[in-house]
């Protein structure tokens, strides 16, 4: 990034220390321009402190200690035996429950899949009758959740202190891990970790770090990614969007008889599994109303005929939905009607869906309304997904527009798809 921009970013925006508890015992870190950790020697304990320090360096990335110390500004490696001296920065206080949920490749798919971790584990610290410090998108992959230190009765010696916190956090973290929540494991139970300031950006990006309300965390990541403040010219966030392939553009038809008449142009992508006999990927489409509501009705399908991922695409009248399971035509029809699918129609009518995905378009090659967006996704069972076929074809369509979805170990068709030009009234 460049560093004149990080410089005026920093000016007007002060570090977010609203939601770190005793500042001043913590140890701040950054990483410089050059590639080198600096170690913060002043005493922190208002966000006018930090910022001048942001200001003159300029750094790629901040961070904060999730552990509290005597003595911040003196912290050192911790001691690999009881006979070296312990310093006051090696005096251990207090130490944050801290998670850092992450998914890779950075995509808008794979951040809807760790916010959706990241919801399963909060749920799961509430009832653990943890107290949530904060939130946060980490400004690339995925999200922070940090908790108050609930531990009592510890050890008064610091050094025992410490190894006890170590073993509390290991026994918490073997709990979140085999209830198949992903974190990074080291960040949870190393007391002596850093972790990225909330209100600074990430290098990676140019996103910055920023807390999120609790109904931000359990609202789809494409309801609010484009509000977070970040660098403009960086790095962008991967995500679906419809790129016309090579040789491919919608086909322009002579003007409509009834001069009146506005139409448009756009292209769909129908339901065939070319390649195979009479088999189809389960696309369909859903009145545009609250996402709960349809989300309600396709995770019901899901669950009644052992669908795959529901991939959940929105457009300015409608919900567009892609399901990659391979099901023949009588059992595709059972699954439209019992969401109440306007699709269902076009299935009894030409024994296939066709799905709009692109942009809508006039006469003049104007854009009129956009391709359809990503909102969100239904993830099946892991067992559910290595036993099922589905389309190869389909997984090609996405992944050709910016999407991959998750390795299906059984796919059924020619790795090919199937796109449909139409004139549509306006």
């Amino acid at each position: 990034m460049d560093s004149d921009r990080i410089r005026e970013f920093y000016c007007g925006h002060p570090p977010d220390l609203s939601c770190i508890t005793d500042v001043n015992k913590r140890h701040f870190r950054l990483l410089l321009p050059n590639g080198r950790f600096f170690k913060v020697k002043d005493v922190i304990r208002t966000p006018r402190d930090l910022q001048g320090w942001l200001i003159r360096s300029r750094p790629l990335d901040v961070y904060y200690s999730t552990s509290t110390y005597l003595n911040p500004t003196s912290v050192s490696p911790r001691p690999r035996t009881a006979s070296e001296y312990w310093g006051p920065g090696n005096i251990i206080l207090g130490n944050d429950v801290a998670f850092d949920l992450d998914r890779r490749p950075l995509s808008i798919l794979n951040l809807e899949r760790a916010r959706k971790d990241a919801v399963r584990l909060l749920d799961l610290m509430l009832d653990r009758q943890y107290s949530l410090k904060y939130a946060a998108f980490s400004g690339s992959k995925g999200f922070h959740l940090v908790f108050s230190d609930r531990d009592t009765g510890l050890e008064e010696d610091h050094r025992s202190r410490e190894k006890e916190i170590i073993g509390r956090r290991k026994a918490l973290v073997e709990e979140v891990t085999q209830r198949g929540i992903r974190i990074d494991t080291s960040v949870t139970v190393d007391t002596r970790r850093i972790i990225r300031l909330p209100g600074t950006l990430n290098s990676k990006t140019g996103y910055c770090c920023q807390t999120l309300t609790l109904e931000q965390l359990r609202a789809p990541v494409a309801e609010w990614l484009d509000v977070v403040e970040r660098i403009e010219g960086h790095r962008t966030i991967p995500r679906f969007g419809w790129k016309p392939l090579s040789g491919h553009r919608p086909a322009l038809r002579t003007p409509h008889p009834d001069g009146e008449v506005e139409v448009g142009y756009t292209t769909y992508i129908t339901s065939s599994v070319l390649g195979t006999k009479g088999r189809h990927a389960v696309l369909l489409t859903l009145p545009r109303g609250t996402l709960e509501g349809a989300v309600r009705r396709l995770s019901q399908a899901q669950r009644v005929y052992d669908l795959t991922d529901v991939y959940i695409f929105e457009l300015p009248r409608s919900y567009q939905v892609i399901c990659l399971k391979t099901v023949q035509r009588n059992r595709y029809q059972k699954i439209l009607d019992s969401v109440r699918s306007p699709s269902s129609s076009q299935l009894r009518r030409y024994d296939r869906v066709s799905l709009r995905m692109g942009p809508l378009i006039d006469q003049n090659m104007r854009e009129l309304e956009p391709s359809a967006k990503f909102v969100t996704f239904l993830e099946c069972p892991a067992a559910t997904r290595e036993r099922t076929f589905v389309s190869r074809g389909h997984i090609d369509f996405l992944e050709k527009h910016g999407f991959t979805p998750l390795v299906h170990p059984r796919t059924h068709g020619s790795g090919e798809f199937k796109l449909v030009d139409a004139e549509v009234r306006l």
